[in-house]
Order: C-alpha cells, then structure tokens, then sequence
C-alpha cells in the first residue's frame, strides 16, 4: 500500500490524473528515517522468477508451498503451486463484487478484503473483511467489520489487526479522504461457532495515536504477537509531511520508532518469520513525485536505530515500472513482490507476481 495524501488533510484523490496523485503521494512520504547502505550490485526484477505476468498483493501459505494473490483490483483471488506452477482461480464459482486483498489464516482458511456492493468510487473506504474456507465451499463469509487498507495476520494464531475510518466517509466523499479522517484500531481472533467465522475477543488498540502520527496501517505482529509493526504517516518537526516505520506494544502500548528520517521514502511491508527484521518499500525522496521504488531490510532493534540496507532493485532507466508489495517467506529464504506500473491510476495494483531467493 501506498499513502497517499495533501498537506493540511487535502486528499490527492480530489485530482483525476495520476501526476497529480504522485505529486501528493511525495508530500505524505517525503521522509523516512535511517540510512540506506548501498550495494554495487543488487538482484532486480530481471534476475527473479516470473511467477505470474498478471496480478499482485502476494502472500505466502502458513507452510510456504503456495502462494496467493489477486488478478486485479475487483477481480478474482488465485492460489499458485509454487512446486507446479500450477494456478487455480479461487473466487470463479463465488458471488463476489471483487477481491482487493487476500491472505491466509494460520489454520488454512482465507482472509478477503472485498466490497459488500458493486464497488464505486470510493469503495476502498467501505471494504469488509470476508473469510473463505480452504474447501471453497461455503463462499465468502462476512465478518461482519470494514477495514481501511491492509489487514495484519499473525503467523500463530488467527489473530488480526485493522484501522476502521469513524465515522464512515459519504457516499460522494474521495476514498482517500480517509487518511486524515479520525480512525479507530482493533484486534481480534477470528474464531468459529457451529462452523461460522466470527470476530471474537475484539479490543480496541491505539485509542490515542503517537504524536508522530495522523493515520497508521497495522503491518505485522511480532516478539509471540505481543507488538504490533505499522506504518505511521504524520508530519515531521519542520512540517514536512513523513511516513514513519513504528511498533506499539499491544499491553502497556509503549511505542517505538523505528524508522524516521527527511528525503528517504520507506513503508514497512512484511516481516521476518522470527520478527528480526522487515522488508521495507524505500526511496530517495528528492523531489515532488513518487520516487522509484526498491526493496530494503530493515532490522528491528530494540529502542529503534537498525539498519535500512538495500536487496532488490526496483525501477530501471528507461522503464515506467516499480516493485512493491515484498512478503517474506515462512522460511524466511525468499521474496515475493509485485511489478507496478508507475502510471497505472490503481493506486497500489500489481501487474505480475515474482520470486527471488534472498542473500
């Protein structure tokens, strides 16, 4: 996910054209903190496997053997052997008004992120968490809560963290305008009653957002699901709008900076299996546009500080595309990022799917 937003709590949505996207795009994510160590030569897109020359948002299986992701924004969901290569469309024989995002539970089930009605303009504002068993028989089954962007999914436990904009947007409201609309931040486990998915033992977390902060999107649980990973978009000291990569402790709610620093783009992305440390979508933020996008690790130190370094190579001279969207292997050996197109106006779409082994 990109943010996406003015100065001032102007929407870049109120524009039509991508530029003018872009250009506000650089005011939110203009800084970033830590350093970035440069390699002389890192992988690229050339050098990683061409999983799928269509789609984007990957995510891994709990055992790392298939992976899934969407065909388009408000399309089908499909799920890739990674042995075979073999694709199955998982949503084809499925009511639905189009998939945005899918990722896996631990116990084998899907969750969806999908819209209740056909989606119009600003349906990315009003979408809804949906579970679908791993039998694809029962169809989506609502959870019964909106979510605003992406959803974070613990690797133990069917346990979920989401950002809600409250109150809702109006129907002719910009999607966008939800980044400076107040919000609300909540955990639950995703339980089972007679068979049904239910949102149980749901609290809210983050009742007062760090002064760093206008809105976050939760990322990933780490250190046994007690702290919650997320990007944080604010502003920093001289008024330059930033995006910050933070954790908070979910008891206590302590948080820690880990990233934060003016001209460096970065957006914390997905995470280690041991929580060490967590790819980063970064940057050199050096002018009013979105800057090309490469893929860093970021180390997680405690108190914040950790190294941002470099290991795919993203945008190319000469090419209009990006990367974003890394995942992490259960294993903890491999990537897997979508291309993007740096004009496409699907904010955030994949066009492809790839795979490369990590150093």
């Amino acid at each position: 996910m990109q943010f996406l937003r003015g100065e001032g709590g102007l929407m870049a949505a109120l524009g039509k054209t991508r530029a003018t996207l872009l250009a506000a795009a650089a005011l939110v994510a203009a800084s970033l903190s830590g350093g970035v160590q440069a390699e002389d030569r890192l992988p690229g897109i050339d050098d990683a496997t061409v999983l799928s020359e269509f789609g984007g948002r990957p995510a891994f299986s709990p055992d790392g053997k298939r992976l899934a992701f969407v065909g388009k924004t408000y399309g089908d969901a499909f799920e890739m052997d990674l042995a075979t290569r073999r694709v199955r469309n998982l949503t084809a024989n499925i009511p639905h008004h189009g998939v945005t995002r899918i990722q896996y539970l631990p116990n084998g089930d899907f969750l969806v992120t999908a819209p209740r009605t056909s989606p119009g303009t600003n349906a990315r504002a009003h979408l809804e968490m949906w579970v679908l068993d791993r039998s694809l028989t029962k169809g989506l089954q609502p959870l019964g809560a909106q979510v605003f962007e992406g959803i974070d999914v613990s690797r133990k436990r069917n346990l979920v963290a989401w950002t809600v904009i409250a109150p809702e947007l109006k129907p002719g409201d910009p999607w966008q305008m939800g980044f400076a609309r107040p919000t609300r931040r909540y955990t639950a486990e995703i339980a089972y009653r007679a068979g049904v998915p239910v949102l149980a033992n749901q609290h809210e977390i983050m009742a007062a957002l760090p002064d760093e902060c206008v809105f976050i999107e939760p990322q990933d649980f780490r250190d046994d699901d007690r702290e919650l990973v997320y990007s944080c978009m604010g502003k920093m000291a001289g008024g330059r709008p930033s995006i910050s990569v933070m954790g908070t402790r979910l008891a206590g709610g302590a948080d820690t900076i880990y990233f934060r620093r003016e001209g460096e783009y970065a957006e914390v992305e997905g995470i280690a299996p041991g929580g060490a440390w967590s790819t980063v979508e970064c940057g050199v933020q050096d002018k009013a546009a979105l800057p090309p996008l490469d893929i860093c690790r970021l180390e997680l130190k405690a108190g914040g500080g950790g190294a941002l370094t470099r290991i795919v190579r993203g945008a190319e001279p000469g090419r209009a595309q990006d990367i974003s969207n890394p995942v992490i292997s259960p294993d903890g050996k491999w990537v897997a990022f979508q291309r993007s197109v740096r004009d496409d106006p699907d904010i955030g779409g994949g066009n492809g799917v790839f795979l490369l082994r990590l150093p």
